[in-house]
């Protein structure tokens, strides 16, 4: 087990393994860890990529912070103070769901620390996701599924919170992240010793800084990114991908839900690593 103190004080969890380009995974969540990523994909990406794993602070096996320093800026932080410590010059940088709003705004801020960007089933407006999910739960139900978007934050996040609920009591809320209810067994088993924050979550849901339409920062974007979609995934939107205005980008859409690495682990490994060959051919050395 490998950790970091930040500039704060709170100990980071990490683990690095492999070989070639240096990438840091990013998890989603709010608030989930990067264990079951690793579990399902170090055999499929370690050996052409030197993966790097953190749990966010607040999240998984990393430190809380008793002041709920979970801001977007302080998170940033933590991730460029990682790459400093592990004497990284430049890297490629891979987010989750959530991951990706913080993959796109490091990338945004230290671009020439980064090599490439690979968002997978990625987020980058929070508002456009959870009304996905409202809608997409109310057809399950029998509901209507057709409502407008909801835009005030407070309003979206308790209908949200309704509607989940109802979702759950049905047994439909699975759905949509999994096309399998059993790779959500296999999930629940590696994520019994989660331990995130409670407080994490929290702060991100109230926070507005979070709920930015980060579709318009991938229009700053130069560095070429990766976009890696399901066709099946209903916890982001299937068609979310395409707000994205990335100035250079691949995109690959997997016949998958929400995990790819999970859920098509071949065809995952087949998109990364044709991305990574077209990469500008770039020395990765350490400072």
């Amino acid at each position: 087990m490998l950790k970091f103190r930040t500039s704060d004080g709170i100990e980071l969890f990490y683990e690095r393994s492999g070989k070639g380009k240096p990438c840091l995974y990013l998890h989603g969540g709010p608030g989930y860890w990067s264990k079951s990523f690793q579990h399902y994909s170090q055999d499929v990406l370690e050996d052409q990529l030197d993966m790097v794993y953190l749990d966010q602070r607040g999240c998984g096996r990393s430190g809380h912070s008793t002041d709920k320093h979970y801001s977007l800026d302080r998170l940033i932080q933590d991730i460029e103070e990682l790459r400093q410590f592990l004497g990284v010059k430049s890297w490629c940088i891979m987010g989750h769901s959530f991951g990706g709003i913080l993959a796109v705004t490091y990338t945004q801020k230290y671009p020439e620390q980064v090599d490439g960007l690979i968002l997978l089933n990625a987020t980058l407006h929070f508002s456009d996701s959870l009304n996905h999910q409202i809608n997409q739960c109310n057809e399950w139900l029998g509901l209507s599924s057709n409502s407008p978007m909801i835009e005030n934050t407070s309003t979206l996040m308790n209908t949200f919170m309704t509607t989940i609920r109802k979702a759950i009591e049905k047994d439909v809320f699975y759905k949509l992240q999994y096309e399998n209810i059993n790779t959500k067994y296999e999930m629940d088993k590696i994520d019994t010793r989660i331990n995130s924050d409670p407080e994490f979550q929290k702060y991100i849901f109230a926070s507005s800084d979070f709920f930015k339409d980060f579709t318009t920062v991938s229009a700053e974007i130069k560095v070429m990114t990766l976009v890696v979609t399901g066709k099946h995934d209903h916890a982001i939107g299937p068609t979310h991908y395409q707000r994205f205005q990335f100035q250079d980008a691949m995109i690959c859409q997997l016949n998958c839900a929400h995990h790819p690495y999970a859920e098509d682990q071949k065809e995952l490994r087949k998109a990364v690593f044709a991305f990574l060959n077209y990469l500008p051919q770039r020395q990765m050395t350490t400072e």
